[in-house]
């Protein structure tokens, strides 16, 4: 079988994602602040780099979870979350693309992230990783980011249900700062975790 070492790609995604997901995030928000009822068709913009972020973090999970590409259970620690993250991303896309309201993926990437949490604190209390504090904190930290993207997507939903109505509506601008925050400390963990381990996957490639 032949090997396939991709892991050092997969962390930088990581920064990738936190910075794509940020600008797109805080572009909407500034750029709708005098109207706030057209946040989604400036988060519209973003859908095809999320996508294909998504996209491409869901195949590459879902190839190593049915190829089994690392030693042990890192396959489990590490692609279980990774494909979860592809699939909240995918679905954030979709469903700003099509109008569909944007909590229920807020939900379904809250649960997620609590899961990531659970993950990051067993692989912590395991051992796993040569550094299992960066591995705690990393899973929590994007743990949090999927936690905080629920009151996000919910405080965008009701903007929109106001337009709607015809109301003047008011923005959590809490959750959008919150979700920035964490999506933000992820990103500069994870590109301090793949920056240092980039020159150790080149230094002995198969």
């Amino acid at each position: 079988m032949i090997f396939i070492d991709d892991l050092g790609f997969e962390l930088f995604t990581l920064p990738l994602i936190s910075a794509t997901l940020i600008y797109t995030i805080l572009r909407a928000y500034y750029n709708s602040r005098s109207n706030v009822t057209e946040i989604r068709s400036y988060l519209l913009d973003g859908v095809i780099p999320v996508a294909g972020l998504g996209a491409l973090v869901l195949v590459m999970a879902l190839f190593n979870e049915f190829t089994w590409t690392l030693p042990g259970s890192y396959n489990i620690l590490f692609y279980d979350v990774y494909a979860l993250l592809g699939l909240s991303l995918l679905l954030f896309a979709l469903a700003i693309k099509f109008g569909y309201k944007l909590q229920l993926v807020g939900f379904f990437a809250l649960l997620s992230g609590l899961i990531t949490i659970y993950y990051g604190i067993v692989g912590y209390r395991l051992g796993m990783t040569e550094e299992p504090p960066a591995l705690l904190g990393l899973y929590v930290l994007y743990g949090l980011t999927g936690v905080f993207s629920y009151p996000m997507t919910l405080t965008i939903d009701r903007v929109t249900v106001a337009k709607v109505a015809g109301k003047d509506p008011k923005i959590w601008s809490w959750a959008i700062y919150l979700f920035v925050i964490f999506a933000l400390l992820a990103g500069l963990l994870g590109a301090y975790i793949a920056i240092f381990t980039i020159p150790a996957h080149l230094a002995h490639a198969p």
